[in-house]
């Protein structure tokens, strides 16, 4: 195997040697077990350095005093004393030159990490290409997703924040939103539904889940179509729509259909020619959105991730919302816990990372889910929160979950578009961990695969 990687890689030798006297030095105290938290072992280059910084970050946590002897007792225990040469090599090491601030060189030898990461993961492109045991699109997959997660690791490890911080971070966005400079949260277009919710709020996840043809899609499309439409001299959110059961063509013709307000049948068959004007204003409306699709099957949450990651750097509009159609369509990455294990734990595992994703990119995350079956024996046929299909992790990952509640559409052979009491529906808010639960009553339109809110008094949920 040739060798792929340079003769020298980034690193700072000195530094370390430097940041380890300096955090074992007498008196080094809290400065010092700042910093060193900052750090983890892979860091460091030298096999010694590596072996004391293990040792040094073993005695903080225990809260043992840091001097020559106790660091000699803990690599000692860890049998790794011989890796800097005994305790006189021990000795010598700490004598190295400190600084006052141990923090710069904590962000010198992060900084030098960092890059030798970027150096392995280059390496590794390229002899994985090299070798063509992947496709370019898993291998493409692949790096975005190592990429992100390397660009997420400093803001993950930024540890505990003061009150300070922390208020002046929330009354900046506060003053931001009440003199209308930021938007309070995606809004959805229903009145009562956002005047609920105060919009979908950045890092939530949201599960919206009903039985089949109930019209999840539909509502959801709703939602994403509404949500992206300017308001208010506002620009619309930038949304990504994940269809893994229904085509791209099939998603536009809905959005079509429920912008234009032309009976979707006649647009599939060809026979809206009398509306033709509307239709075609309707679809210049919908280019202009900020609206992306994937109908792509067999998707998984990383490579959901890199499209968003993709997205917003090949365009200046960055994806402020995401919906995925449906929960128990997406797959598990190969070799995940989720492909060895039983479909609980695989769609709990999916749950989680699509709660994850929320939270690292800051955006809402809408995601269809399936209900079990004996929603349909029970009296009246209302769901609840056990329902969830597969799994009781999504109620736990999510911060809101809806249900939609409408008689079964009738057979083929029978006309349930005019029939009001089969159009009449409600949107179940049955879990909010932000807000009160409610129950609002929907009017569906299906011609219009569309959903409206009707004029009511929103009622408590118990």
């Amino acid at each position: 195997m040739a060798d792929w990687l340079p003769e020298r890689l980034p690193e700072d030798i000195d530094a370390e040697r430097s940041f380890l006297a300096t955090c074992c030095a007498p008196g080094a105290g809290f400065v010092a077990s700042e910093a060193v938290f900052t750090l983890t072992e892979e860091d460091f280059v030298h096999p010694a350095h590596r072996a004391v910084f293990r040792a040094l970050k073993t005695l903080i946590e225990a809260q043992v005093e840091v001097n020559s002897l106790t660091l000699k007792d803990a690599l000692d225990q860890d049998d790794s004393l011989n890796k800097v040469g005994g305790y006189p090599g021990l000795v010598e090491l700490l004598a190295g030159e400190d600084v006052e601030r141990p923090q710069i060189l904590a962000d010198v030898i992060r900084r030098k990490a960092k890059l030798r990461r970027l150096v392995h993961l280059g390496a590794q492109l390229v002899r994985q290409a090299a070798e063509e045991d992947e496709s370019p699109e898993v291998l493409v997959d692949q790096t975005a997703q190592s990429l992100f997660h390397l660009a997420q690791g400093d803001a993950k490890a930024k540890g505990l924040l003061s009150i300070q911080a922390v208020a002046d971070d929330t009354m900046e966005r506060l003053a931001d939103r009440m003199e209308g400079r930021l938007s309070p949260g995606v809004r959805v277009g229903f009145t009562r539904f956002d005047e609920l919710t105060q919009g979908f709020q950045p890092g939530n996840l949201i599960v919206l889940a009903a039985r089949p043809g109930i019209g999840k899609t539909a509502l959801a499309l709703n939602w994403v179509l509404r949500a992206a439409q300017e308001r208010d001299g506002r620009p619309g959110h930038c949304g990504a729509f994940f269809s893994l059961e229904m085509s791209h063509e099939e998603v536009f013709m809905r959005l079509l259909a429920a912008q234009s307000q032309t009976n979707m049948k006649d647009l599939q068959s060809g026979r809206a020619s009398g509306r033709l004007d509307q239709v075609m204003k309707s679809r210049d409306e919908l280019v202009q959105m900020p609206l992306f699709i994937c109908d792509r099957a067999s998707i998984t949450v990383p490579q959901i991730q890199n499209m968003i990651v993709k997205q917003g750097s090949q365009s200046n509009r960055r994806v402020e919302f995401v919906i995925v159609d449906y929960l128990q369509l997406l797959s598990s990455p190969e070799g995940s816990r989720g492909m060895k294990q039983n479909e609980a734990v695989r769609i709990g595992e999916i749950s989680r990372g699509l709660k994850l994703m929320a939270k690292d990119f800051g955006i809402p995350v809408v995601v269809l889910s399936q209900l079990n079956r004996e929603v349909e024996h029970r009296q009246g046929g209302r769901p609840q929160l056990s329902d969830l299909r597969d799994s009781g992790a999504i109620e736990q990952d999510a911060d809101m979950v809806a249900f939609i509640h409408r008689k079964m559409v009738p057979s083929a052979n029978q006309d349930s578009d005019n029939s009001d009491e089969l159009n009449t529906a409600e949107l179940i808010v049955a879990k909010h961990r932000n807000g009160p639960t409610a129950v609002i009553p929907l009017h569906f339109q299906g011609e219009f695969a569309m959903y409206r809110e009707m004029v009511r008094e929103t009622a408590s949920y118990a």
